[in-house]
């Protein structure tokens, strides 16, 4: 879909869903243009029939034997021409900025009011940062920053963000997370922490990752499709072509499962919502999907499952959701 005009109205398909006066009052004057009116009559019959079929069994058969290869064919640049788009049309939540005033030993220095973003559960944030980088803050995450005049240096102090660094800077770039320090080369690289593990996802340019400690080692070299993972037990890289741009999916509000155990699609559904998710035994737990859901919409994510796999989910009085094996 090149078409600037399709494009323009998968956009407003999404963000009618929420929309207010103002927003309604500009898409009424967009669509005054007969050709915009064109396009959004297309784009919304397309929405229609997705969501009429979006059930049918045949569709998610067919989802489920042909997404882990979609995923893995898609080109990350090329999905990220539509990251604006998405960006937009997933509703990224703003929240309060904190700015605190830390203190540079190494500089010598003082570096007063530098920011502190951070989200809850659900939301996400997208910052474009002092230098001209863009950061991305997934669910229940926070980074602060720790600028100096020799280093633009940020904590990712828990949780997930996607980092598209900006080029031909003076200064090096570097992230601190669980223990790792992950310098970036120009490039886009994902970095997820975890209790007991760092696992960073190159999407596109070059890094080096080392040990926050030893700031001095060499480090380990990273390809685009590496995924590093770092525990106690030592650190392994492993290269998935494709795999990188899928993991970083939740920047798009979306999250792609190809080929994964129930158990661990599910873990990653619980993570944008209060309301989680319980596999209660373990031949459901083992089942394997793909699929593609937006992030924190429960109930889609549910209803494929049970009208494509053998599980049956209940709710309690609670609101507990369960997912059991159905014999």
């Amino acid at each position: 879909m090149s078409d600037p005009r399709m494009l323009a109205a998968a956009e407003w398909v999404d963000r009618l869903d929420s929309a207010d006066a103002d927003t309604s009052a500009r898409f009424e004057a967009w669509r005054a243009d007969p050709a915009n009116a064109a396009a959004w009559r297309a784009a919304d019959a397309a929405r229609l029939s997705a969501v009429a079929l979006a059930d049918h069994p045949d569709l998610l058969a067919l989802r489920h034997a042909a997404v882990a290869r979609a995923v893995r064919d898609q080109s990350y640049r090329a999905r990220h021409r539509f990251w604006a788009m998405a960006a937009a049309a997933c509703a990224v939540l703003a929240v309060p900025v904190l700015w605190t005033v830390r203190s540079d030993r190494t500089a010598g220095s003082t570096i007063a009011a530098q920011p502190v973003y951070r989200t809850d559960v659900g939301q996400r944030l997208a910052v474009t940062l002092p230098d001209g980088s863009r950061l991305t803050l997934n669910t229940a995450s926070q980074v602060h920053l720790a600028y100096t005049p020799t280093e633009r240096r940020l904590i990712l102090d828990r949780g997930q963000a996607l980092f598209e660094v900006a080029k031909h800077q003076s200064r090096p770039f570097v992230v601190v997370g669980g223990g790792q320090a992950v310098t970036a080369h120009g490039t886009a690289f994902d970095v997820r922490v975890q209790p007991g593990t760092t696992r960073v996802a190159l999407i596109e340019g070059r890094v080096t990752v080392a040990p926050a400690a030893r700031p001095r080692d060499l480090g380990r070299a990273m390809v685009v499709d590496d995924i590093l993972t770092a525990t106690p037990a030592g650190v392994s890289i492993r290269h998935v072509p494709g795999e990188a741009g899928m993991l970083a999916s939740w920047s798009e509000g979306r999250l792609v499962f190809a080929d994964q155990s129930l158990a661990s699609a599910t873990a990653e559904m619980n993570r944008y919502t209060d309301r989680p998710i319980t596999v209660v035994d373990p031949r459901a737990a083992a089942l394997r999907i793909s699929g593609s859901f937006r992030t924190g919409e429960i109930e889609p994510f549910l209803s494929a499952l049970q009208s494509g796999f053998p599980v049956t989910v209940s709710r309690s009085e609670t609101g507990a959701i369960r997912i059991s094996y159905r014999s």
